[in-house]
């Protein structure tokens, strides 16, 4: 915490810029009731009472004179459990009438390992001993599985997908489709998670879904879908930029963020080659008819009636999105 936060909430003996450690000391008692009141910890469920450890100064070198004095004090806690610990949960809301953007840096020690987090603002933290101590394969196989989950529940990436298969005749036009929007929202999700590009999320949300009423209104007028995947390529950098919602705050607490963000790839595009597997033989049904032109008839109607409810989705959650509605619970 620095100690020019901690003087606006707790009361020190000296200036920060003059502040002696045995001042610090003095004012320890305080800083820990202060930190008491912000700090909530859970383990198993249950909450669990924090026992105070040693408070550390962190000195730092004045810019102006070169000058050390204590920029920052570290305060230990200990949070004991009789149980074997399964799950963790801290709350904290530090600084929260000053401001509402404070950056945390924990240290959190289990059973041996200690690692980093860090959070801004009022936060929850949940830790599971298995994802605590996972390796490099333990954390591609949650971020694979992680990927297919949210591409199965992302109803309005589906709703997408499914617009622009609609008009896609063959099974190399269906592909093209899915591989670029794989990689498009692979591209901006990379730049997200290094923090190279943010927007803001209901900005992300409002553009996702007036992609899904372009196309499917498009749908209306398209003949030929072969040349869309450019279109989706477009669209599909957008919808990166939703996925790395999801995934930014789970990304700070990794080392590193290229096997993570691959392997969330990955998993978000077999989710999309099961979707085609599923959509692709139903597609292929209604469009069989005993002569070209019939085909070219049931593929209009297919097209024309598919679309619509995507055409009303689509338009529901943008009207919902940039109102901020809250009419939808996605």
């Amino acid at each position: 915490m620095a100690t020019e936060g901690l003087a606006k909430v707790v009361r020190l003996p000296a200036n920060p810029f003059k502040l002696s450690e045995a001042e610090l000391q003095d004012a320890k008692s305080d800083i820990v009731a202060y930190l008491l009141e912000c700090l909530k910890v859970e383990i198993n469920g249950d909450s669990v009472e924090a026992e105070p450890g040693a408070l550390q100064p962190v000195y730092d070198k004045a810019v102006t004179t070169g000058e050390r004095y204590i920029s920052f004090a570290r305060q230990q806690f200990r949070f004991r459990s009789t149980a074997e610990v399964k799950q963790v949960k801290l709350a904290a809301a530090l600084f929260l009438t000053l401001t509402n953007t404070h950056h945390a840096a924990l240290t959190v020690t289990w059973s041996g390992i200690q690692r980093p987090f860090s959070r801004f603002g009022p936060f929850e933290l949940e830790l599971i001993q298995s994802r605590f101590n996972q390796g490099r394969w333990g954390t591609a196989w949650e971020f694979l599985l992680w990927g297919m989950h949210h591409i199965f529940v992302g109803y309005d990436h589906i709703a997408f997908l499914l617009a622009l298969l609609l008009a896609a005749r063959k099974l190399g036009d269906m592909l093209r489709v899915v591989t670029s929007f794989t990689v498009a929202h692979s591209l901006t999700l990379l730049l997200a998670a290094l923090d190279v590009i943010r927007i803001p999320g209901q900005v992300t949300e409002s553009l996702i879904a007036a992609s899904i009423v372009y196309v499917a209104a498009e749908n209306y007028f398209i003949t030929l879908g072969r040349h869309r995947w450019i279109l989706t390529f477009a669209f599909g950098l957008v919808h990166g930029l939703g996925f790395s919602s999801v995934l930014r705050e789970r990304l700070q607490d990794l080392q590193g963020v290229l096997v993570p963000v691959v392997s969330f790839n990955l998993g978000v595009e077999l989710g999309q080659v099961a979707i085609l597997l599923v959509a692709l033989p139903v597609l292929v049904w209604i469009r069989r008819a005993p002569d070209e032109a019939a085909v070219e008839r049931r593929q209009r109607v297919l097209v024309r009636v598919g679309s619509m409810p995507i055409l009303l989705l689509g338009l529901f959650w943008l009207i919902n999105r940039v109102f901020q509605l809250n009419l939808m619970p996605f």
